[in-house]
């Protein structure tokens, strides 16, 4: 599945909007990921609009998913942001929309991302939260080799993806 997972940025299309804006309005995303109060399909063009800003400032990153060929089509999202700038570290966030998980999509874009962040834009480390109620997401970043570095009083996991 790897080979057939490209990223892209927000806003190649004017569809783009719609995607996020239902992506926010998932249960599941809304739960275990940071889903803003208005998920409105304006506000999301807004966020899209502002991504290259904080792309290009190196505070984060966020790219679609999509297949090889499929450029009109999200199959979710996958990003970081620069959580500690000193030590180049970045915490991770993904999701994926319910069609399309359990194919192993998620462990490709992941494994890409992580593996870009650390060759092309100088991460020494990548950590994600996981919630203790999110096996799936668990199962994706240990395939991916990040390993399990601790847990949070909540129970949240922490994962992480080191320079090796």
């Amino acid at each position: 599945m790897r080979g057939e997972v490209a990223l892209r940025p927000w806003g190649a299309t004017p569809k783009d909007p719609e995607y996020l804006a239902a992506a926010w309005a998932d249960a599941d995303i809304a739960k275990f990921c940071k889903a803003p109060d208005d998920r409105s399909r304006e506000f999301a063009g807004r966020w899209i609009e502002k991504e290259p800003v904080r792309r290009d400032k190196g505070s984060s990153v966020d790219l679609c998913i999509i297949k090889v060929g499929e450029p009109e089509v999200i199959y979710g999202e996958v990003g970081m942001v620069l959580a500690e700038p000193g030590r180049r570290w970045a915490e991770l966030g993904f999701w994926l929309f319910p069609g399309v998980r359990g194919a192993g999509i998620a462990t490709s874009a992941v494994g890409v991302f992580s593996d870009w962040a650390v060759a092309f834009q100088g991460i020494n480390r990548i950590f994600a939260r996981i919630h203790p109620d999110n096996p799936r997401s668990q199962a994706v970043v240990e395939r991916c080799g990040y390993e399990r570095v601790g847990e949070l009083a909540d129970g949240t996991v922490v994962w992480a993806f080191d320079v090796k």
